[in-house]
């Protein structure tokens, strides 16, 4: 899949103006559902993802973004984090979605759960693209919620809060990931493949990286 293009700058063309108004901070920028294209600028980010790509998210049910995100999935170049609600995820059209899911490649890490108190759900909609870029905001990744429900979405490139953000999301999958095995769900569909070819290579045996011992020194007449 060819990446689309995404340049900070140019990420006026996303709004239904066209623009921004003058005076917007450097490092952050909003959208509103459904007067700007949200998708649009969802289906940019994900697109160019080069290292890794970080996800709690509420709602899930947008075929092109999944699209984008198995494609990442199946890139050994790139780290995939999801954390996904377990009501939402028991919805008809969602179970499809995650059916597709193949969870057993290095480095990625999918979890679906609820929040650490009383169960209840995991309400966020946020992703990091590259620890660099957050959205953050009220907008499900789904057509409705993003192209006719009045939602918002900010988009933050400062690396501080991406920082931030991302040990709450890792706090909330290290949760889930525990909820799984805790509840004893069904996670072998989810566990890495143990078979050689899936494995990443060994690093050298120290032993034999070590220089051969030289010979002793043979005594002189």
């Amino acid at each position: 899949m060819a990446d689309a293009q995404f340049v900070w700058d140019d990420l006026g063309k996303y709004k239904a103006e066209g623009r921004f108004l003058d005076g917007y901070p450097n490092d952050e920028r909003t959208f509103f559902a459904p007067r700007d294209d949200v998708h649009g600028l969802l289906v940019a980010l994900l697109s160019s993802a080069q290292h890794s790509v970080v996800v709690n998210m509420f709602g899930y049910d947008d075929d092109e973004l999944n699209k984008i995100i198995q494609s990442k999935l199946t890139d050994e170049k790139v780290y995939v984090q999801m954390s996904l609600d377990r009501s939402q995820s028991a919805g008809a059209h969602e179970k499809q979605i995650l059916a597709q899911w193949n969870n057993e490649a290095f480095g990625n890490s999918i979890a679906i759960g609820t929040s650490s108190v009383h169960n209840a759900i995991s309400h966020l909609k946020i992703v990091i693209v590259d620890g660099v870029y957050t959205v953050k905001g009220s907008t499900n990744w789904s057509l409705s919620g993003e192209q006719q429900q009045d939602n918002e979405l900010s988009l933050n490139r400062n690396a501080v809060i991406a920082a931030e953000t991302r040990a709450i999301l890792d706090l909330n999958h290290d949760f889930m990931l525990k909820q799984m095995v805790g509840t004893k769900l069904d996670t072998s569909t989810l566990m890495a493949s143990k078979a050689a070819s899936a494995m990443p290579p060994l690093p050298p045996d120290p032993a034999a990286a070590k220089p051969a011992a030289k010979p002793a020194a043979q005594p002189t007449a």
